[in-house]
């Protein structure tokens, strides 16, 4: 179905929506107004970035619109032309697992430790335990 111009986002999204669709417009908001705002920050305009990224002009406005559907190759081919990643995925967590030993003798469970800035340095005795 196309979106039709004259009415606005939400006045669309609430005759024809789906929450899907909802969170689809409103990260896609979300990218173009990210790169709007990496672009301001560069003293950048559209025209540079559809040059950085051999695209006509025209693409990139449609892009910046918010109505476009980014890839996650666009977003990483915009990501690499300026320097910044759009957007931010949170780091999976390692683990360490020790075994401590008490007098030599004593052997304790295991422990999981988090994998932090105290294990960096091999004669701390501070342990991080998540």
């Amino acid at each position: 179905m196309k979106f039709p111009q004259n009415n606005s986002i939400d006045t669309w999204l609430d005759e024809n929506g789906s929450p899907e669709i909802a969170k689809l417009v409103e990260k896609n908001l979300a990218i173009a107004n990210k790169i709007q705002e990496l672009l301001k920050d560069r003293g950048l305009k559209p025209a540079d970035l559809a040059r950085m990224l051999e695209k006509k002009p025209s693409e990139i406005s449609k892009w910046l619109t918010g109505t476009h559907t980014f890839t996650t190759k666009t977003i990483t081919k915009i990501e690499t032309v300026l320097a910044e990643d759009i957007i931010h995925i949170e780091a999976q967590k390692e683990y360490v697992y020790l075994k401590v030993h008490v007098n030599q003798e004593e052997e304790l469970e295991d422990t999981l430790f988090e994998n932090s800035e105290v294990f960096a340095t091999e004669n701390s005795l501070d342990k991080k335990v998540s």
